[in-house]
């Protein structure tokens, strides 16, 4: 049963970061148990994926089946429930899930982000048919085009930044009076092929085989339509709620705060990894750092553990 085995590291979220983690966790032999369903990962949800190394083109839910099929070789015990809640049992970790508790020397948290979703008509229907939520991503399909960035902040920004190289004409729409972004304020100034429209409520996303049409407000005023060939929704949401049970610290944007490139976090034998850290949400980005966290949860535990025997 779970209760009588304690695993030397748990790692909570099965997407690119975690499968990772869990990969050089089973190379280390250190025993190892990941939680997650890495088909409900954002990378099983992605379309094509072109900017992860070794493939020219892969659908996102392959390229995870790869990711997992890889640990079929090592002793990793897969549960694709949810940890619903973490607690402290002397030098132990005890997480709690609805198939049982199971305990560990240390964690790795790798549970990613959600989407800042809209929730407006067209948002679901389109997606990945003219709607993405990665300019990074999908921005190089629209070069020389017009496209929409929906967002605020530096992350938002950024995007827009980046879209700007590529696309002929970038309308940026915020809900907030302008981009609240003092890193990027200049240079998005500076840049003659972006607009920004700030107060802009969005209405909906119209289209036919693909979104063609942003439908808005600016300021509360009349109602306004844009015709553009993608639309990028930026600013994804850390899933960083286990973050309390842990004691963890988190950074104004409530993204797990940790000490690179050790990927170490406030708390001992507690480690982080991919989009729950902050920083660029890429594939690549959440590999290296699942790597990081795995080799320093496998010296934790063979210098605080093993060290006792």
């Amino acid at each position: 049963m779970a209760e009588e085995t304690v695993y030397d590291v748990a790692i909570i979220g099965a997407g690119p970061a975690g499968l990772t983690a869990a990969l050089y966790c089973g190379r280390a032999n250190v025993s190892t148990v990941i939680f997650g369903d890495p088909f409900d990962s954002q990378l099983a949800k992605a379309g094509d994926v072109e900017n992860y190394p070794g493939f020219e083109s892969i659908h996102g839910i392959d390229l995870a089946e790869k990711f997992r099929k890889q640990l079929d070789k090592y002793k990793i015990e897969p549960v694709t429930n949810y940890v619903g809640r973490i607690t402290r049992n002397g030098d132990l970790f005890v997480l709690s899930t609805d198939v049982g508790e199971f305990q560990s020397k240390s964690v790795i948290v790798s549970t990613g982000s959600k989407h800042r979703e809209l929730n407006v008509p067209g948002e679901k229907e389109y997606l990945y048919r003219g709607v993405s939520y990665c300019a990074v991503c999908d921005g190089s399909f629209y070069k020389d085009k017009s496209v929409a960035m929906i967002g605020y902040g530096e992350q938002a920004a950024s995007a827009a930044i980046y879209l700007a190289g590529l696309a002929k004409h970038v309308i940026v729409l915020t809900r907030k009076p302008d981009m609240e972004s003092p890193m990027h304020a200049g240079q998005l100034k500076a840049l003659d092929n972006v607009e920004v429209i700030g107060e802009a409520k969005i209405l909906a996303i119209e289209g036919n085989e693909f979104a063609e049409r942003i439908r808005f407000k600016e300021n509360g005023g009349e109602e306004k339509s844009v015709r553009v060939d993608g639309i990028f929704i930026e600013g994804g949401v850390p899933n960083s709620v286990l973050a309390n049970d842990l004691g963890l610290e988190l950074d104004a944007k409530g993204n797990v705060a940790v000490e690179r490139p050790d990927m170490e976090t406030k708390v001992e034998g507690v480690f982080a990894a991919g989009d729950v850290t902050g920083g660029l949400h890429q594939i690549s980005k959440a590999v290296g750092e699942g790597a990081c966290a795995a080799v320093s949860a496998a010296i934790y535990i063979k210098k605080k553990f093993k060290a006792k025997k």
